[in-house]
């Protein structure tokens, strides 16, 4: 399979966490939880749509005044996801400061709340002072918070000491792959065109819908949607990505980590201290590196990817990765 997420540790396995997904033909992304953001550039930060909190602590938080400051001037509709009263810690961070400027700026940030039964959603907009408005309840099936055509996200919450920290689950609906060699054959140019097919496919658009195909030599030809699947196309499971972070040792939330991680492409999960301290693992609500391997192998990952590791490592830093790897592989 051809990735379509292509995900990277902005602070690497020790710093803060924070885990940028870019999605790829579309010119956008995701960030899973917002430790320092610092390492990435404008424009990667500018790429972002939706931004997915797993708790308020500051490591996973930190990040969020950088982020603001880099959206302020843009034209841009931010959402944020995160757990219940996340919209007023956002609140807070924003009545910080003074706005007394920001009159006719269009930019504008919408948070929504993870709540066990119902989601809550508030909006802040630059031109009004970045005060909560339009606050009103959104329907929350089975934790899935986000549901477009080309990604759904979806939250599952773990207790981490006496809160809840969200572990997120971003799946492509529908892998549409495309055969390069047949596009070749029969001398269809590669272009945006082809993520206006794969969203039709997604979207089960009738297939006699018709689609224009550009040529590698000039000029196009008019495909039907059928006939474009069969000639240069197949379908298969799409891709998966599960973010794991800040977890209580405990058997209830291996449980939930294993079956939102099911299958996944690739689980990127916390291995904050080695097995042997397993009982400071219990006291700070964290995961050891056997913990996490065991997890990715119960829910048949395909691949790990371990961070949030404790700075007491430092001196021997692919230990945790090394633990880690030897209970996901055995």
């Amino acid at each position: 399979m051809r990735s379509v997420y292509y995900p990277h540790l902005v602070n690497g396995a020790f710093g803060d966490p924070a885990l940028y997904v870019r999605l790829a033909h579309r010119g956008e992304a995701l960030l899973f939880d917002c430790g320092d953001l610092h390492p990435l550039t404008t424009r990667e930060i500018l790429k972002i749509r939706k931004v997915f909190i797993s708790h308020a602590h500051i490591d996973h938080l930190a990040g969020f005044d950088h982020l603001l400051r880099t959206f302020l001037y843009q034209d841009s509709h931010l959402h944020l996801y995160g757990p219940t009263g996340i919209a007023e810690r956002i609140a807070g961070r924003l009545s910080g400061y003074t706005w007394n400027l920001t009159g006719g700026y269009p930019f504008a940030l919408t948070v929504f709340e993870w709540r066990p039964d119902e989601g809550r959603q508030v909006t802040f907009r630059a031109d009004n002072g970045f005060r909560p408005e339009d606050e009103k309840v959104w329907p929350l099936r089975e934790g899935l918070l986000v549901d477009t055509v080309a990604y759904r996200v979806r939250a599952s919450a773990l207790s981490h000491g006496d809160i809840v920290s969200l572990a997120f689950a971003l799946q492509e609906p529908l892998h549409v792959a495309i055969h390069k060699d047949a596009l070749e054959r029969r001398g269809y140019l590669p272009g945006p065109w082809l993520t206006r097919f794969k969203d039709q496919v997604r979207r089960k658009v009738p297939e006699d819908s018709v689609l224009a195909v550009p040529l590698a030599d000039g000029g196009q030809v008019d495909r039907s949607l059928g006939t474009l699947r069969r000639e240069i196309a197949h379908l298969e499971r799409g891709m998966k990505i599960c973010y794991v972070t800040d977890a209580d040792p405990s058997p209830e939330n291996f449980g939930r980590i294993t079956a939102l991680a099911a299958d996944a492409h690739l689980l990127a999960i916390e291995a904050t201290f080695a097995h042997r301290e397993l009982e400071r693992a219990r006291q700070r609500g964290h995961l050891t590196a056997r913990l996490a391997g065991e997890a990715a192998r119960q829910a048949k990952a395909a691949r790990l990817l371990v961070f949030h590791h404790s700075p007491r490592y430092q001196d021997r830093p692919r230990e945790l990765a090394e633990e880690a790897r030897r209970a996901f592989s055995s």
